[in-house]
């Protein structure tokens, strides 16, 4: 069975070090896209660019209302809708899950918005992505492609980005510090032409 994803957008794999506090997070460089398709649940994918959107890495059935999507804030909320930043140095997203304990961490791959060239600060496309990744997630009935057309990247946007080294503020037990020494989103790149085709990566991001 082909998969027919409903959203797609470019993001790495995070690693969560507790083996010390405070506790770091680092970005796995893999180029990478995250993506939901749904069947009778809503699968929430990761997948390596050069893999086949129906070979992901990792692919979870999600129970609607149970998994969340949000920006990863730290421990301080922003201080406006207008000013939502990472604690880190790239902007990472949690999935989390009102069942467990259990979460996953990602950042985006796509060229920061940020006018001052802060790698850690959400656009209001950043933001959008998250709230339709949310919205998926709640059961929500959503028209992806119209809720992206007001979230598109700028012209010439959408390359990828590098997360250097930097270290964030420390929130014990809660993540912090900088993506690591080894932490770049890889090669810039084209997305594939193959992907484009008949909308082969349902609504991209």
């Amino acid at each position: 069975m082909s998969i027919a994803p409903l959203i797609t957008f470019k993001a790495g794999k995070c690693e969560l070090d507790t083996s010390s506090k405070p506790w770091t997070v680092k970005s796995v460089p893999t180029p990478g896209y995250i993506y939901l398709y749904a069947d009778e649940l809503i699968h929430f994918c990761w997948r390596p660019r050069t893999a086949s959107v129906n070979d992901p890495e990792l692919d979870l059935l999600m129970i609607p209302t149970d998994g969340s999507f949000v920006p990863y804030t730290g421990k301080d909320p922003s201080d406006s809708s207008d000013n939502v930043k990472s604690p880190t140095d790239g902007r990472i997203f949690a999935l989390k899950f009102s069942s467990s304990s259990q979460r996953h961490l990602f950042w985006l791959q796509s060229k920061s918005q940020s006018p001052s060239g802060d790698a850690s600060w959400f656009s209001p496309r950043d933001l959008k992505i998250g709230q339709i990744v949310d919205m998926l997630l709640q059961g929500d009935e959503v028209d992806v492609h119209e809720a992206l057309r007001e979230a598109q990247n700028p012209p010439g946007g959408d390359d990828d980005e590098t997360m250097e080294d930097a270290p964030g503020p420390g929130h014990s037990g809660q993540g912090s510090g900088g993506a690591g020494p080894d932490a770049t989103g890889g090669d810039i790149r084209e997305e594939g032409e193959e992907a484009r085709e008949g909308g082969a990566d349902g609504a991209r991001a």
